[in-house]
């Protein structure tokens, strides 16, 4: 199923890029130091190390992107011997284009670092008015600010253990969103199968209920925990909160039970010239299953560039209380290159992390874990 998804995501691909193509004629032109092509008569070509590959003509504009995260890591399990492995556990292609004059949106993503290719994303958006946007497909869903931030934009080599725990994940169904009050308040709100991804044989007879809105102050922020790599000098505040509810059947081994689970979350979002932090709150209830009937769990992060938009340190604090409390302690230092005038940022950048998670009871090893992690992100 996931080799299929992922054929049909290729051949959607360039299924779309011949018909984009066919409206004008795409001929050769010199090329500028930044990978730049134009035809003025028809399709505008762009080559770039931070644009992709782009087609772009008068109302019309489609992009493919490829990024993956090459990985060092030293692992520590205390009173044992160091485990060291490199890997690529990131490896994605993307595209996303826009057509109608920006009136609708196209997005697929496909994951190839596992052991085979699987459908992340695939989804289409009409942009009716700037308070109702409408989607469907397969997408992150919008309850965690850090989950709904691309991988390609955090700052740490990972979301953290707390998001891994409370993260709701991808979902196939439908959203609309908007901004309103002035561009001050943006919302999110989703109704999914449940099922997760790519999963043909799940429990698709208890949709879930997802939604989050966020409060903008001072234009708000964009959805990159870096965000002075953007602009030379970024001052916001965003509050946000999530909730979530689904009940489905589960299944252990006194028979079935039917079992309604609600989180909420709440998110703050800060940014002021270098320095950023952002943190997240999280409760689960849950009834009538095995599961813990409440489970908690927050974290802080910051950073701050003592080189402007060239190098960067910060740290995160996690803690996650769901039957037994663990905790997890981060420290990073970051650097983006640039090349004159030209800042890669995020697309060629090379982190170093150390991070210190305490035992948990109930693991298979039941002792404290130390790891460091050098990792290059890749991102054209």
């Amino acid at each position: 199923m996931r080799r299929r998804c992922a054929k049909w995501t290729s051949s959607a691909a360039v299924i779309i890029l011949c018909g984009f193509v066919s409206g004008g004629a795409v001929r050769a032109a010199p090329v500028d130091s930044l990978g730049m092509t134009n035809d003025e008569d028809g399709v505008k070509v762009v080559l770039g190390p931070t644009k992709g590959l782009v087609f772009q003509s008068e109302s019309s504009r489609l992009a493919f992107h490829g990024y993956a995260w090459l990985r060092a890591k030293a692992d520590t399990v205390v009173g044992d011997e160091t485990d060291l492995e490199g890997s690529v556990p990131v490896a994605r292609l993307f595209l996303d284009g826009d057509f109608l004059d920006s009136k609708l949106d196209l997005f697929a993503q496909t994951e190839f670092a596992g052991s085979s290719p699987e459908l992340l994303d695939l989804f289409v958006q009409w942009n009716f008015e700037k308070p109702f946007v409408l989607r469907v497909g397969q997408f992150r869903t919008p309850y965690s600010r850090a989950y709904i931030t691309p991988l390609t934009n955090l700052e740490l080599p990972t979301r953290g253990l707390v998001i891994d725990h409370f993260g709701l994940g991808r979902d196939t169904g439908a959203m609309v969103s908007g901004l309103v009050l002035s561009n001050r308040f943006h919302y999110d709100l989703a109704v999914v199968n449940g099922a997760t991804i790519n999963n043909q044989s799940g429990n698709r007879d208890a949709p879930s209920v997802i939604g989050r809105g966020e409060i903008r102050f001072g234009g708000g922020l964009p959805y990159d925990q870096a965000p002075s790599l953007r602009q030379t000098d970024v001052s916001g505040l965003v509050i946000g909160f999530g909730a979530a509810y689904s009940r489905r059947k589960v299944e252990d081994t006194s028979g079935s039970s039917s079992e309604g689970r609600t989180n909420t979350s709440v998110d703050v979002a800060a940014s002021r010239g270098p320095l950023s932090f952002r943190a997240e709150g999280f409760w689960r209830a849950a009834h009538g299953s095995p599961r813990v009937a409440n489970a908690f769990g927050a974290y802080g992060q910051f950073g701050i560039f003592v080189i402007p938009k060239t190098l960067e340190l910060g740290g995160r604090v996690g803690w996650v209380s769901d039957g037994p409390d663990t905790q997890s302690y981060e420290a990073f230092l970051a650097g983006y290159l640039r090349s004159g005038p030209l800042v890669l940022g995020h697309h060629l950048k090379l982190i170093l992390a150390f991070r210190y998670d305490t035992a948990d009871p109930g693991g298979p090893s039941r002792r404290d874990r130390f790891s460091e992690i050098l990792q290059a992100q890749i991102f054209f």
